[in-house]
C-alpha cells in the first residue's frame, strides 16, 4: 500500500507540470479548436474494441455470428435485412441515445465552455451535444448516428431516427434476432432503404455536415491572427487527414498557433512542428482531462 502511495504521488508530481502548461494556455488563449477522435469517446467508456462490452450490448451475437467486438459488427455482412436492421437498432440506441454522456467529455466541457470554441469531430457518437457543447459550434464530418438517409441516395435530406429505432428494437425477435419486416425503414421519397448517415461508401449524405466546414474555416481565419490554440484529443491514424495532418499543417504554417496533442497511442507529430508550438501528452484522454479539471 505504501509502494502504491508513493508511485500515485510521483505519477501526479511528474504531471504537474505538462498540466499546468496546458491549463495556462487554455486560461490564456483567445479561441480553441478541439479536435476529438475516437480516443475521446474511448476514455468514456465506449468501447468498440472490447469482446466483453460488446457481449453484455449484443448477447448472443458472438455465439451466432462469431462477432467479437462492436467494430467488427458494424463491417458485417448480415443475412437478411431484419438481421441487418436489428442490429443497427439496438447499436444505435445504445450508443448514440442511451449511453449518457461520458466523464471526459464533460470535463472537456466545464474547461472551454466559457471560451470561443469550434469542435472538430470524427466521433458519431453525440457525447459532445450531450456533454452540453453548441451544437452550432460542431462540425462532425464523418456524419451523426442520430440520423437517417437514402441508401440510394436520391436526396441529401437527414431523418431524425430515434423513433424508428425504437420500434425497430421493440419488434425484435431475439431468438432470431431479426426485427419485423413492416419495421424495415424505407426513404418517404423514393422508397429506398434508409441506413444510418455514417461516411462508409460513396453514397454517404455529407452536404449537411460539409456546410459546417465553412463555419469551421471562418473561425480559423478569424483567430489565426492572434492566437488559436489546437486541442486534438485521441485522434490517431483511421483518418488522419480530418484533423491530426490539418492541425499539424495550421501550427506549422501559423505562428500563433500552439498545438495540444492528448494522445495514449500516437502522442507524435509527422510534419517539423516547431517544439515551441507543440505538446506532446501521451496518456490515456480520460485521465489527463481529469488531471487538468482538478489541478484548474
Amino acid at each position: 500500500m505504501f509502494l502504491q502511495k508513493e508511485i500515485m504521488s510521483a505519477t501526479r508530481k511528474s504531471l504537474q507540470i505538462p498540466v499546468n502548461k496546458v491549463n495556462s494556455l487554455i486560461r490564456e488563449s483567445n479561441a480553441i479548436l478541439i479536435g476529438a477522435g475516437s480516443g475521446l469517446s474511448a476514455a468514456a467508456g465506449l468501447l468498440y474494441t472490447d469482446f466483453e462490452t460488446f457481449r453484455q450490448w449484443f448477447p448472443g451475437y458472438y455465439e451466432k455470428y462469431g462477432l467479437r467486438y462492436l467494430y467488427e459488427a458494424s463491417f458485417y455482412n448480415f443475412p437478411t435485412p431484419e438481421e441487418y436492421y436489428a442490429f443497427w437498432a439496438k447499436h444505435i440506441l445504445t450508443v448514440r441515445f442511451d449511453y449518457p454522456a461520458g466523464n471526459p467529455y464533460k470535463h472537456l466541457y466545464n474547461l472551454v465552455e466559457d471560451k470561443h470554441y469550434f469542435v472538430l469531430t470524427t466521433n458519431v457518437d453525440g457525447q459532445f451535444v450531450k456533454a452540453g457543447f453548441n451544437s452550432q459550434r460542431l462540425c462532425t464530418p464523418q456524419g451523426d448516428f442520430g440520423f437517417f438517409q437514402c441508401s440510394a441516395p436520391c436526396s441529401n435530406e437527414l431523418y431524425p431516427n430515434k423513433v424508428l429505432l425504437e420500434k425497430m428494437v421493440k419488434g425484435i425477435d431475439h431468438s432470431s434476432m431479426k426485427i419485423q419486416s413492416q419495421d424495415i425503414p424505407r426513404c418517404p421519397r423514393c422508397g429506398c432503404l434508409l441506413k444510418p448517415n455514417i461516411r462508409e461508401d460513396s453514397h454517404f449524405v455529407e452536404k449537411p455536415w460539409m456546410e459546417k466546414m465553412l463555419s469551421l474555416e471562418a473561425f480559423i481565419n478569424q483567430h489565426i491572427k492572434d492566437s488559436l490554440l489546437l486541442l486534438e484529443i485521441g485522434a490517431g491514424y483511421n483518418t488522419p487527414s480530418i484533423i491530426r495532418f490539418p492541425f499539424e499543417e495550421i501550427a506549422l504554417t501559423n505562428k500563433n498557433a500552439t498545438l495540444i496533442r492528448i494522445n495514449q497511442d500516437n502522442p507524435g507529430v509527422d510534419l517539423p512542428v516547431k517544439s515551441s508550438q507543440f505538446i506532446s501528452i501521451h496518456m490515456d484522454a480520460g485521465k489527463f482531462l481529469k488531471e487538468l479539471v482538478a489541478f484548474s
